[in-house]
């Protein structure tokens, strides 16, 4: 609040290469953008600035505190004069703002509120302590953040569900309820999470929201499944109670993600449930491809023996490993077929034949889709066919809660035969109704 004490707002600033200086007059500068804006919109608070050459998200999360992102705008070549064209639309804003948005929420399933959990309990230091856990968190994050690609699929967040035989989902339900039963009677608080096989949901006993970040951690982040014999980060607490990333190990194998004894507690991860109110224990075990976590209370901790859970699993997943892979093998049939993402809104799931950095998403393909979307979340329209400059075919619907994006390469297709294909494909798998 004095000046000359400005730097003291600053909890936090990637890179940290950036000095003091540059960091406290940027934080001015958009101070004033804040204000000043709020002058003309006091209940649409600001969520972009758009200079020459940056884009600016700005995500406001909790009372007095301010999340920033600055993405530079794609430039052309020098030209003949020495300027350099800056393309100043290629940034969508939704997207920066949901990216915004997913960090604070994944921040806050590791570390709780900044304000109420750490701010004004008083712990360990205040500020300091929250500048350093803020500093532990967020480093390493903002590296692996997709800013090189901010396609479609970060702004939808869905999660890929696999279908599956009933009488397999009921079998695993079973196995899942009777290792969740059989600890409950000496541990009350011990309870399922979620079960994934390979990058695809099981079973899920959480919140939507909850489910997504979660999903969203394992798969992308700490990245079970298809590619975990990769070594990628693992996000950990330790005694202190600091997060730290621990690498997950360079093959497959059974056991506890960071526990390789199978005994060791001490690096088990902490999460805050109920919108990071509830610190809770997440135990991830794996058996070849498949994942299941499970959550007990922190008083609770001591009494858990990782070794007897692991023999339950054990004897209850070996069975359901090769109904899985059947499953998982049946679903890419139709995924040759046409290009496509689907999304519902209800249950979060996606499907897609198009992945994410794949050959499909040209830039111009990127670009078109997020701008559909964009106005499909402002409610501008709700179906759009367009004709790209390589002659591909774009088509997209929203319907309720559900947005259906198709992409035709066949050049000599015309308009009427682009239509009548998505008719039938929309009401024959999706059972979308044309509009």
């Amino acid at each position: 609040q004095r000046e000359g004490s400005e730097h003291e707002k600053i909890l936090f600033c990637y890179p940290p290469t950036i000095s003091i200086g540059e960091q406290t007059n940027y934080v001015g500068l958009t101070e004033g953008y804040i204000l000043c804006s709020k002058q003309f919109s006091p209940n649409q608070p600001c969520e972009a600035i758009h200079t020459q050459k940056t884009t600016i998200g700005i995500y406001s999360p909790e009372n007095d505190i301010y999340m920033l992102l600055s993405l530079n705008n794609p430039a052309g070549p020098l030209g003949k004069d020495g300027k350099r064209e800056y393309y100043e639309d290629e940034i969508d804003d939704l997207l920066v703002q949901k990216l915004l948005q997913q960090t604070y929420q994944t921040w806050l399933l590791f570390n709780g509120t900044m304000n109420s959990t750490i701010l004004r309990t008083g712990n360990l230091g205040g500020y300091e302590y929250l500048r350093k856990r803020l500093d532990s968190f967020l480093k390493p994050y903002v590296k692996m953040m997709p800013l090189d690609q901010l396609d479609l699929f970060n702004a939808l967040g869905g999660i890929k569900f696999l279908p599956i035989d009933k009488n397999i989902y009921l079998t695993i339900f079973n196995y899942v309820n009777s290792a969740e039963v059989s600890f409950q009677t000496t541990l009350s608080t011990f309870r399922f999470g979620v079960l994934l096989y390979k990058d695809n949901l099981i079973l899920s006993s959480m919140d939507q929201n909850e489910t997504r970040l979660l999903y969203n951690y394992l798969v992308n982040q700490v990245k079970v499944g298809q590619d975990s014999a990769y070594c990628l980060p693992l996000m950990a607490s330790n005694v202190d109670n600091e997060n730290q990333w621990y690498t997950k190990g360079t093959s497959r194998r059974t056991g506890f993600l960071n526990t390789p004894d199978n005994v060791s507690k001490r690096d088990l991860p902490i999460i805050y449930l109920e919108n990071g109110t509830k610190p809770t224990y997440m135990i991830i075990y794996e058996q070849k491809d498949t994942i299941s976590l499970f959550l007990i209370d922190p008083s609770e901790l001591d009494q858990l023996l990782l070794k007897e859970l692991s023999s339950c699993l054990v004897s209850n997943f070996e069975f359901i490993n090769p109904a899985l892979e059947d499953g998982y093998n049946k679903k890419t049939a139709f995924d040759e077929q046409y290009k496509y993402i689907y999304f519902n809104q209800m249950n979060l799931a996606i499907k897609a034949s198009i992945k994410s950095k794949g050959a499909e998403l040209t830039k111009e393909t990127i670009k078109m889709l997020n701008e559909i979307h964009s106005d499909f979340e402002k409610k501008l329209s709700s179906e759009v066919t367009i004709r790209t400059q390589s002659d591909r075919w774009i088509v997209a619907k929203k319907v309720d809660y559900r947005e259906f994006y198709v992409i035709f390469d066949n050049k000599n297709i015309n308009i009427l035969e682009v239509t009548e294909e998505v008719k039938n494909l929309t009401s024959k798998y999706f059972k979308i109704d044309h509009v």
